[in-house]
């Protein structure tokens, strides 16, 4: 989920170059901004990609990195070559619709390219909405003033926890000071490079669970002065049980359950180039083999996301035929999207566009932003 600085209208008039980029910056509080916006035609809104994949520095409680088959996994290092970055970004539209969403398999700022990267994005597809994720260990020095001057758009501190000790309980580290100092620091020194919000975004975030609920005012007031947006996010499972750590929302029953939009709304590429059908299969062995539907390196991400595989996974959500994707018939993130389905017979479809649904409220407890 990225998060996209709302800006004046005037600001907002120049992001758009699509109905789908009307809908984000416009309409997104209506229920019509969220079926135009959720469906985006013959492209992913957001392409997550990891530039760098090994084993992570953290053990958060709720990161399938917790798990030692998933560590195993990704034991060996593996780094994305700029040319497969450069003809993932060639094939994309110059559109504030979508998302570059980077959050490395371990850690982002690890990525030796990161800088020569994200500059490149930001020269050519200068529109286009970029934000980084990392867990804030390595921000400093060098590497802070290199995110800062690159020409990404958002940063995404993720602290996980307000408090010294709920920070090491999660993340399996004793690192609550250092990375606190980081944030603070990079506020600051964003500042002393003469550059604002309207140049970076930097939210910061903590998970919400039942276990923390009391910590939250605390944690808001500590890191809002050193960030754009401090806020507490819902945590999902991904298809991994999540020990000592309870979702702090009503649980959907699965009786209930509608599409997930991941197959029209989002995507995975990792540092080979390979591309996933959704982000959670990073995370399971078999299904991250099985589930490759293309390589960026040998087609287009649209040819790619027209491909007969990714249509077949898109009929099993339409029709709940789960049984072959294990992960999807575990994962609850379906249920944190606004519900823009219809039924149709025993199978589903979207819900048409009616003139009702730009008076109609979105959701306030749904993504879809």
């Amino acid at each position: 989920m990225s998060y996209k600085n709302k800006s004046g209208i005037w600001s907002r008039l120049l992001n758009v170059q699509s109905i789908f980029s009307f809908a984000q910056n416009f309409l997104l509080h209506t229920m019509a901004g969220q079926k135009l916006f959720l469906f985006g035609g013959k492209l992913p809104r957001v392409i997550n990609v990891s530039f760098n994949e090994k084993t992570c520095m953290f053990s958060c409680r709720m990161c399938p990195f917790s798990s030692d088959t998933v560590r195993e996994m990704y034991k060996k290092r593996s780094e994305m070559e700029f040319s497969t970055f450069k003809k993932l970004v060639d094939s994309l539209p110059n559109d504030s619709y979508y998302s570059i969403d980077i959050s490395a398999i371990g850690e982002t700022l690890e990525y030796r390219h990161l800088g020569e990267c994200l500059r490149y994005l930001s020269k050519s597809k200068p529109k286009i909405n970029s934000i980084i994720s990392t867990n804030a260990l390595l921000l400093k020095g060098k590497v802070a003033e290199q995110v800062l001057t690159s020409g990404l758009k958002n940063i995404q501190l993720s602290l996980y926890e307000g408090t010294k000790e709920r920070h090491e309980f999660v993340t399996q580290t004793n690192t609550f000071d250092r990375v606190s100092e980081n944030v603070r620091n990079f506020y600051k020194k964003r500042a002393e490079l003469g550059l604002s919000q309207k140049d970076i975004f930097i939210q910061v975030f903590m998970i919400g669970t039942k276990e923390n609920e009391k910590l939250r005012d605390q944690f808001l007031e500590a890191f809002t002065p050193y960030s754009d947006k401090a806020f507490v996010r819902p945590m999902y499972n991904l298809g991994e049980p999540i020990h000592g750590m309870t979702p702090d929302f009503e649980e959907t029953p699965n009786e209930n359950r509608y599409p997930c939009i991941a197959p029209w709304y989002s995507t995975s590429i990792r540092s080979n180039g390979d591309v996933l059908a959704c982000y959670a299969f990073n995370w399971h062995k078999t299904e991250k083999d099985s589930m490759v539907i293309g390589n960026i390196n040998d087609h287009t991400l649209q040819e790619i996301y027209a491909s007969e595989k990714m249509q077949s996974f898109r009929e099993a959500h339409l029709n709940q035929e789960l049984e072959s994707n294990p992960v999807c018939q575990k994962c609850d993130l379906w249920s944190a999207y606004t519900n823009v389905w219809e039924a149709d017979g025993n199978s589903f479809k979207p819900a048409p566009l009616k003139v009702v649904d730009f008076f109609t409220p979105a959701p306030s407890d749904h993504r879809g932003g």
